[in-house]
């Protein structure tokens, strides 16, 4: 059986109180909702909403919360026992305290215990946040000074605030402890759970609409905002609605959903008139008392908000039961139309005409709400289209309801219509206007019914052959009543009949007879639907109360899903229009109301925001796929235009925003009756009369122009104008245009009125577009216009703006439509053709585009002297028409802004600040600076857009070639201008507008949030990418100076405090969160806090990027450091980027030279406290991802960049003072939670639970506090699991496929757990550091057994595809010009995550290259899916050279601990055979290689040494020399060519590699030697020649091309090129030939040798390099000379090459440099004569190498070597008196070095053999008189080295260290321990070299 899965709403108790789990509040809920819609990466929403706790307690929604009964009270105290719940031993939280408040709630609030449980622990778990809100709130107020008296801060420090309670807010300096103080405790308790109430019923609704919307808009475009969201929303959405039952009895509650939601509304009502009860003996009960109230009125709203929802989605008439319960509680509290208080505290009575009164205090915010869904409500429950339809149905049934469908629909049940009827008919007599709606459809459909009624009456008695003239004797009845009234339709019916008459019985009456006559049983004088209509219509203006609800409630307070859930409610609204247009003629109020309804309170801006996917949605489209609406409405307006314009227009401009499918060009669906119509009606002029009668009758007198009339006077004829589109396609031709300045003669035409002057609608075809572009220019041009009315004239200037505003929506929709996929034009030739249509009626040299431009210009220059609203209206539209005409000609708009007055840019005088002075800041209405700061947006993004086009040189023009490029004919030096200059101008206003007055805060956080995000795009277009070019040659060349400008400014040391004080105010209108704003303020409200914050992070990073001082705007946010903690903890959305944004602090602080700003300074020790208690939550509950991942990059930047203060706090959760003064005697302190750090450790102990990137930057944070901090190890290692789950999950990776790795899905996961390997290996390596300190190498032999991934996989690097990056270079640089791949590379300005952003910026690229088809390609296939794939490949090469290096470190690290272990030792040789085999096999660009080479080869180098050092006899370390000498031969084995170059570094590491790798091979312990890694290694005797022949060839290879002729090449190169060559190099080669030589059988290859030699020339290049050295030295210090001396001596070392070197007469080379003239001075060369390396090259290079010619040669060179050394006779006489004893010391006579005896020794031995040869004479083959006497006096040297060993003590005080490495020995002890007198290792080694020294020359060693 499976297990049971533990509810995640509320999971058992310890969990909660130990940190393991976060519970969720309904709030954080409905707010992770919503912003699913922005695709965030929240990772437990999912399980909270499908959790059945959670499932059940939606569902159950709008129910009565549970009681506490004796069952809910056994299992309250089942989950607080101390079996379940153990108290805190570290004083956490107080479980008797939590079990108190629960009670005391579960009491207070009536709601069950488990319940109250929840709400207490999440207050507990929240308090955090809500102390660090409180903390230095008081010491905050004063810096705000005036600032804050007339902002949004107001209200909320005001009395209301409930968390203040009776304090005064100036007396609370210190900030409340919840924990202690229980008043305030349970006060926000109670808030709490008033919250949780409401957000509950907002969480509901918000995911069954979700569920209602996806099943609305099915699979068409109106589902991708739906798609959005995910699946499992919509899921949870309809599993709640199945499960209410909206058309029957819910299951959970037994009543139907919506008697349960007027339930509901009626027991709040209740509760409101009762009062909550709360704390009725303290003065908190006041305060209490009118947040419970608001929250009351509050859900109120939420449950008729989910109430609407539900009747949307009903598929049939609503039931009776609830039609009769919502109408009788709207009888009971007259439609809410006001609420009058009385003494308790606010009471809902019934409403009568003399007790009116408005809402009161805090109900005035709700007023409107309130009654706006109370009237919405009323008119949904009515159902109108499924009551007139189901009243058609039923004309023909008969008898009672019952019997017939049983009930269900409110219209088979004569009872509930009659009621309805009499509460609406009171309504009605009270004039409630909230009421209305629901009055008018209710005498509509009753209208219908008699209709219908009447109708089924006369079909009955006409079979009952009953005579036509009796039943018009009824009908003329004078029981009737008409109906005669304005507004009403004549055709309604003007009589009221009778329900029955003398020859009808009840069986015989139809359905609809009957209920009719129960439903006009009411007591009205007269026909009471007819005074259900009049009531309605004239009594409360019923459609100016429609227009109202349609734009002051559907569009601002139905937002959510983006406006879907207004749309829904201006559906309902429609339904109502359509069915009043059967009883309500053509007319102006109508018309409003109709385009209210249409538009709702969307402007321009909102239409231009919202997405494509709204074209179902839209109440333009029904209206436009209804014949009713558009026979009575839109053609009715099409016939009067234009003698009624302006209905027309505004008809159009409403329906504009829905676009066709029809001939695939995605133009509004208005446009073909806007390009040709066959009407025209016009007045004619009162002296016309050159017409003829041609019809007269009652119905219509028709007439016939007799000659041409003149629309317009002094009319000229038309020339023909630019090519107009084509109906069937976008090809231009040149067509003749309609005269639309005369009628021509023989036109007819209808009198519509006979009054002078006559209006004739007349039967002529012309274009309404180009007729209302000609008003538009005759309005320029001030020529008069006819045929409108009278009042025509003055009616012109309020045309402009609506003409302007209808062909800015026309060209809108155009340029979405033509988006869409299967629209087969390009906006540009959609709006080119309607611009063209347009155009027609214009005077030649004119086109519509310049009209617009001129008319601009007009009303600027009556600015500022005109403050007619008229004027600005006009303004406004016109720069809407600039915004949507930039998308598509950019190169019309530059040029015109660039000469335009709107900037003064020509005469420095802005017209946009005349207007916002003169007009805007007056009213406090910012309509037009709103218009220009989108209209600046909007060129930033055109500037961007185009910057690539305006980068490539144009082509020369051929007869095939293609368009020209949109935009790329605007000039960069214009585009430079304008920008600069707006941007001027808006920073000017953003610093200005703090002291503004505003009418609302909507305005004034959008203008600040606009401001603040363009500000940050124009800084991360031109710093975010090309690091290198300069900044005229960059792609965003011309946004620079607008972005410098904005350094300049905002990063000055001296920044203006105005500007600094507007940014830092707006983040404070952040923390102020404003309370049951509209929404569509609040969402500005979060925009502009969040532009802020992100605008504020950049300019911080562009600080420090372009290495400025530190600026004015870093000390301001140092200062407000605890003003962003509190940010962060106000709403969810705010934490990212403030979290980013302190983290940034910590990061330039640490750049600081002296110590840097302590950010615990700043915050402020208590702030700071809480402030780490809410990081500690991390992402909870939301589990943000990337909430996540940034938290742990702010504590790693925390741990590790010198902010010491606030790390202690991090790592420990203890105050700094406190754990510094702690003793170590002290106990722990038992008052902390956990650390951040022991959290951190806890989380990672399941690391396989974790998402990969926060385990990455969990990981990360834990690597580098180990780092900083090493005391964090002890704590550490006593962890029970952290170490141990480490090592598992490194030993259990396992290596991904490259087919898995082109998955980006999969991709993605593989990176970050390659990152994740990273990190993990380098806190081991850390780890096994400190465990080898603590001499603990037990660990480290464990964790072998793990290493296989690391060994198999941390070096090798295969994954860079190379193929992929080659080729999207060559492909992409041939597609642009001029634009090179690498210009999109990311600066540090936006930290580089890994992903497929991570090295080219793909936003914007996106943004750049959009306008080009490749950059999509078909089916996603350009080079967005390819630059995005090739940063995921360089995303996981990244993080496979982090790993490598942390293995790096961990291999090392454990080589030093197990060096001696010969498991680990193989290891290492692997290891290094892979590092070396990887780099010679490379196939990574050289970028890459470079530097991972050089690791590669360092590791190698360095394992290899410890190998070497403990002499491995291992078979695999053999190996390695074939293995490195591969390496070198792939990396190039001249020298001349690979130290020239950049691989210099790799080709040394590489050579000491080698000379290592051969030093492996002359061990005497092993004699076999395997040849390579692929010859199978055996102990087979026969195997070891062929593994010896292999080595010698290799070593005789290295010989011949490496140091042979490497030392060769070296002599070259430093001769030619000496900054390329170091003297390590030539030391190199020495070590080389050194340890080449000693290879066991390499003297058997003499020859081979002998020749490689030769052929190189290597004595002679040395010899010559012996000679230059005297040139070479620096500062007199001869290293070349020693060096070739040395490789000289390393030659001679082999007798072969020794013979090889006397017979080319080495030593007379030698003899002859100038360098070795120095020896032979007056006095010779000692060892502290400078320079000091002369004696060195003479005692170990000039005398070893003789006595090696000596030694090698024999007799023969004896009078050479003689003859040789009486050149240095003063160095032999010197060398004599070396151990001369002197009582006191003059300088350095009388000191003693080692270098001193071993010159004795081997002068000694020199000497000793050439007297040998000397006594032997003949014997020896050599004649005696040619070998000189050396010298050297041994008794001398005898006497003196007996007498120094006579007198330890002075020998010892005479001792001096020469070089490091003696110097190290003067440190060490002696062996022995001192035991034979001798202190120091070099007085050891002085005293046994004077012993050999004594036995040379023949004396007693003492």
């Amino acid at each position: 059986m499976a297990p049971v899965r533990e509810s995640t709403y509320f999971p058992p108790l310890d969990k909660c109180l130990d940190g393991r789990h976060q519970l969720f509040s309904w709030k954080t809920t409905y707010i992770g909702l919503k912003q699913l819609e922005d695709a965030p990466t929240y990772g437990s929403l999912e399980k909270h909403l499908t959790d059945s706790q959670t499932l059940e307690l939606l569902k159950r929604s709008l129910s009565p919360s549970s009681p506490p009964t004796a069952q809910t009270r056994s299992s309250f105290e089942t989950k607080t026992s101390a079996i379940n719940i153990v108290p805190s031993a570290q004083g956490r939280y107080n479980i008797k305290q939590i079990q108190d408040d629960s009670l005391w709630l579960s009491a207070e609030a009536r709601i069950d215990e488990v319940a109250a449980l929840r709400l207490v622990i999440l207050e507990w778990q929240t308090r955090p946040a809500a102390q660090l809100r409180d903390s230095s709130l008081a010491d905050d107020i004063p810096g705000l000074g005036g600032s804050i008296r007339g902002s949004i801060l107001q209200p909320v420090f005001s009395a209301s605030t409930l968390l203040l309670r009776s304090q005064p807010l100036q007396d609370r300096s210190v900030s409340i402890d919840y924990s202690q103080d229980t008043d305030a405790r349970r006060t926000r308790l109670l808030e709490i759970y008033l919250t949780e109430s409401r957000f509950r019923l907002e969480t509901c609704k918000y995911l069954v609409f979700t569920a209602l919307c996806r099943a609305g808009d099915g699979t068409s475009s109106a589902s991708r905002h739906s798609s959005l969201l995910p699946v499992w929303v919509e899921t949870v959405g309809h599993d709640i609605f199945t499960s209410w039952d909206i058309h029957g009895v819910s299951k959970l509650t037994g009543k139907n959903i919506l008697i349960s939601g007027i339930d509901a509304i009626r027991s709040r009502i209740k509760s409101l008139e009762d009062g909550c009860g709360w704390f009725r003996d303290k003065d908190e009960q006041k305060a209490i008392q009118g947040v419970w109230s608001e929250s009351q009125i509050l859900e109120m709203l939420a449950i008729m908000e989910i109430m609407l929802v539900n009747f949307g989605a009903l598929t049939q008439l609503s039931r009776s039961d609830v039609v009769l319960a919502w109408y009788k509680l709207m009888s009971d509290y007259g439609f809410f139309e006001v609420f009058e208080p009385v003494s308790k505290v606010v009471s809902i009575a019934k409403v009568t005409a003399d007790n009116k009164q408005p809402f009161r205090e805090l109900y005035d915010t709700h007023e409107w709400q309130l009654q706006s869904l109370t009237s919405l409500v009323s008119l949904a429950v009515l159902r109108i289209p499924f009551a007139l339809h189901m009243i058609e149905s039923l004309s023909a049934t008969t008898g009672s309801a019952e019997e017939t469908v049983g009930g269900a629909a409110y219209l088979l049940n004569a009872d509930t219509c009659n009621e309805v009827t009499e509460v609406l008919v009171n309504a009605a007599s009270e004039r409630l206007q909230v009421a209305s709606p629901a009055v008018l459809a209710w005498s509509i459909i009753l209208q219908t019914l008699r209709e219908q009624a009447f109708q089924s009456r006369d079909s009955r008695e006409n079979r009952r052959s009953i005579m036509p003239s009796e039943r018009s004797e009824t009908a003329d009845s004078p029981e009737s009543e008409s109906v005669d009234y304005a507004s009403i339709r004549s055709n309604m019916l003007s009589l009221h009949r009778r329900s029955s008459t003398g020859s009808d019985t009840p069986q015989q009456q139809t359905f609809l007879e009957l209920l009719l006559d129960k439903c006009l049983l009411v007591p009205v004088d007269g026909d009471p639907v007819a005074f259900l209509a009049r009531a309605a219509v004239d009594g409360s203006r019923v459609l100016n109360i429609v227009a109202s609800l349609s734009v002051n409630f559907c569009t601002p307070f139905g937002l959510d899903h983006r406006g879907k859930l207004g749309l829904k409610m201006r559906h309902i609204l429609l339904d109502l229009i359509k069915a009043s247009l059967q009883l309500i003629d053509y007319q102006p109020d109508l018309l409003v109301a109709t385009l209210a309804v249409l538009t709702g309170s969307e402007s321009y801006w909102n239409l231009r925001e919202r997405p494509l996917g709204y074209r179902e949605a839209e109440p333009a489209s029904i209206f436009l796929e209804n014949r009713v609406f558009m026979q009575k409405l839109f053609y009715e307006a099409l016939y009067r235009f234009p003698y009624e314009t302006m209905p027309f227009v505004r008809l159009c401009r409403a329906l504009a925003i829905c676009y066709t499918d029809e001939g695939k060009e995605g133009i509004s669906a208005v446009l073909p009756n806007l390009e040709k119509t066959d009407s025209f009606t016009f007045a004619l002029p009162v002296s016309f009369t050159t017409y003829q009668l041609i019809q007269n009758d009652e119905e219509s007198s028709s007439i016939q122009l007799t000659a041409n009339l003149e629309i317009v006077e002094d009319a000229r004829v038309s020339q023909p104008r630019l090519p107009k589109r084509s109906k069937q396609s976008h090809d231009l031709v040149m067509t003749q245009t309609t005269n639309l300045r005369q009628i021509p003669r023989g036109t007819v035409g209808r009198v519509l009125s006979e009054s002078k002057p006559l209006v004739v609608l007349w039967n002529h075809e012309c274009s309404p577009l180009a007729y209302l572009c000609m008003l538009l220019s005759s309005a320029l041009s001030r020529d008069p216009v006819m045929g409108n009315d009278p009042q025509s004239n003055d009616s012109l200037p309020k045309l402009i703006p609506e003409i302007i505003d209808l062909l800015s929506i026309t060209l809108l929709t155009a340029t979405k439509g033509a988006s869409e996929p299967k629209t087969s034009f390009s906006a540009v030739e959609v709006v080119q053709g309607i611009l063209n249509t347009a155009s027609e009626g214009l005077d030649g040299g004119q086109d519509i585009v310049s009209v617009v431009f001129d008319i601009f210009e007009q009303e600027l220059s009556r600015q500022p002297k005109s403050t007619d609203e008229l004027s600005l209206s006009v303004l406004i539209r016109c720069v809407q028409f600039m915004q949507v005409l930039l998308q598509v000609m950019p190169d019309r708009v530059w040029p015109y802004l660039g000469r335009s007055g709107l900037l003064g840019m020509k005469d420095g005088n802005s017209q946009l600040s005349a207007v916002l002075v003169s007009t805007e800041i007056a009213v406090g209405k910012y309509d037009f600076l709103l218009g220009c700061i989108h209209l600046f947006q909007s060129l930033v993004d055109d500037a961007i857009t185009h910057a690539v086009v305006c980068k490539s040189p144009a082509k020369a023009a051929t007869r095939f070639a293609a368009q020209r490029s949109l935009g790329s004919g605007v000039s960069q030096v214009v585009m430079k201008k304008v920008l600069l200059s707006f941007q001027r101008t808006m920073l000017d206003v953003y610093q200005s507008s703090s002291s503004w007055g505003f009418v609302g805060n909507e305005q004034k956080f959008e203008a600040n949030a606009r401001l603040c995000e363009t500000f940050h795009q124009l800084l991360t277009y031109c710093f975010g990418i090309e690091d290198q070019p300069a900044a005229n040659q960059k792609l965003s060349a011309s946004l620079m100076p607008a972005a410098e400008h904005i350094v300049d400014v905002f990063l000055s040391t001296s920044g203006s405090e105005i500007t600094l004080a507007n940014l830092i105010s707006t983040i404070r209108d952040g923390v102020a969160e404003t309370r049951n704003a509209e929404p569509q303020s609040t969402k500005y409200w979060i925009q502009q806090t969040v532009s802020t914050l992100k605008f504020a992070y950049t300019l911080l990073r562009l600080n420090t990027m372009l290495g400025y001082p530190r600026s004015r705007l870093e000390e301001q946010m140092l200062r407000s450091v605890s003003l962003l903690a509190r940010t962060y903890t106000s709403y969810p959305l705010f934490r990212q980027p403030a979290i980013e944004l302190l983290d940034v602090l910590v990061q330039n602080a640490d750049l600081t030279e002296g110590q840097p700003a302590s950010l615990l300074g700043y915050m402020g020790e208590e702030a700071a406290k809480h402030f780490l208690e809410v990081l500690a939550m991390a992402d909870e509950p939301l589990r943000d991802r990337d909430l996540s991942v940034s938290i742990w990059k702010f504590l790693s930047e925390v741990v590790s960049k010198r902010q010491q203060w606030l790390a202690i706090s991090v790592l420990t959760s203890e105050a700094p003072r406190k754990v510094i003064k702690k003793k170590e005697s002290e106990p722990d302190s038992h008052n902390q939670a956990d650390s951040i750090f022991k959290i951190a450790l806890d989380r990672l102990s399941s690391i396989e639970r974790l998402q990969p990137q926060t385990a990455s930057a969990m990981l990360e944070f834990v690597a580098l506090a180990a780092d900083s901090w090493p005391w964090i190890w002890a704590v550490t290692e006593k962890h029970p699991h952290f170490l141990t789950a480490l090592t598992e999950y490194i030993g259990q990776v396992e290596t991904v496929s490259n087919t898995t790795q082109n998955r980006s899905n999969q991709a993605g996961i593989e990176y970050y757990k390659i990152q994740m390997t990273s990190y993990i290996t380098e806190i081991l390596a850390m780890y096994a550091h400190y465990t080898r300190q603590a001499g603990n190498t037990t660990w480290a032999k464990d964790l072998l057994s793990n290493l296989t991934y690391l060994t198999t996989n941390a070096v090798v690097l295969t994954d860079f595809n190379v193929s992929l990056h080659s080729n999207l270079r060559q492909n992409f640089e041939a597609r642009f010009d001029n634009c090179k791949l690498t210009a999109f590379k990311r600066t540090v300005l936006k930290p580089a995550l890994l992903g497929n952003s991570f090295y080219y910026d793909l936003e914007i690229a996106g943004q750049m290259l959009k306008l080009d088809s490749s950059w999509t390609g078909k089916d996603k296939g350009g080079f967005a899916a390819e630059i995005s794939r090739a940063n995921v490949n360089l995303s996981i090469v990244e993080a496979q050279i982090s790993l490598f290096n942390s293995w790096k470190f961990l291999a090392v690290e454990l080589s030093k601990s197990l060096k001696t272990d010969v498991g680990y030792q193989t290891t290492m040789a692997e290891v290094i055979m892979d590092c070396l085999r990887t780099n010679a096999q490379n196939t990574l660009p050289q970028m890459i290689f470079e530097r991972l080479a050089q690791s590669r080869a360092d590791l190698a180098f360095t394992l290899l040494q410890t190998l070497i050092e403990v002499q491995s006899s291992q078979l695999e370390v053999k190996s390695v020399l074939f293995t490195a000498w591969d390496a070198m031969r792939a990396h190039g084995t001249d020298l001349t060519i690979v130290l020239d170059g950049d691989g210099a570094s790799y080709c040394r590491t590489l050579l000491k590699i080698l000379c290592l790798s051969i030093q492996a091979h002359t061990s005497s312990r092993t004699s076999s030697d395997p040849a390579d890694r692929n010859e199978p290694q055996s102990n087979n005797p026969s195997t070891k020649p062929s593994a010896a022949n292999a080595t010698l060839r290799t070593v005789l290879e290295i010989l011949r091309t490496t140091v042979a002729h490497g030392f060769r090449a070296l002599t070259t190169l430093l001769h030619d090129s000496p900054h390329s060559v170091l003297p390590s190099d030539f030391a190199l080669l020495s070590a080389l030939l050194r340890n080449s030589l000693r290879i066991p059988g390499l003297d058997r290859h003499t020859t081979a040798l002998l020749s490689t030699f030769a052929d190189a020339q290597t004595s002679r290049y040395a010899s010559t390099l012996l000679s230059w050295s005297d040139q070479l030295a620096t500062n007199r210090d001869p290293i070349y000379g020693e060096l070739s001396i040395n490789f000289l001596l390393e030659m001679s070392s082999m007798p072969a090459l020794a013979e090889s070197l006397a017979v080319e007469g080495i030593l007379n080379h030698i003899c002859n440099t100038n360098l070795i003239k120095f020896l032979r001075t007056n006095k010779g060369m000692g060892p502290f004569d400078q320079p000091v390396r002369m004696y060195t090259i003479w005692v170990r290079g000039i005398l070893p190498l003789l006595l090696n010619l000596l030694h090698a040669v024999g007799a023969s060179m004896a009078a050479e070597i003689a003859t040789c050394l009486n050149q240095f006779s003063n160095q032999i006489a010197r060398a004599n008196a070396a151990f001369t004893f002197y009582s006191t010391v003059n300088g350095t006579e009388g000191c003693v070095t080692l270098g001193m005896i071993s010159e004795a020794q081997t002068l000694g031995v020199i000497t000793e053999i050439l007297d040998t040869y000397r006594e032997a004479g003949p014997s020896a083959g050599v004649v005696s008189a040619e070998i000189m006497d050396t010298g050297w006096d041994r008794v001398r040297i005898r006497e003196d080295v007996e007498s120094w060993l006579q007198r330890r003590n002075v020998l010892r005080e005479r001792i001096v260290p020469v070089g490091e490495r003696e110097d190290g020995w003067m440190r060490m002890k002696s062996i022995g321990d001192g035991k034979d007198g001798l202190v120091n290792r070099l007085e050891q080694k002085v005293v046994e070299e004077m012993g050999l020294l004594l036995m040379l020359v023949g004396g007693k060693e003492e």
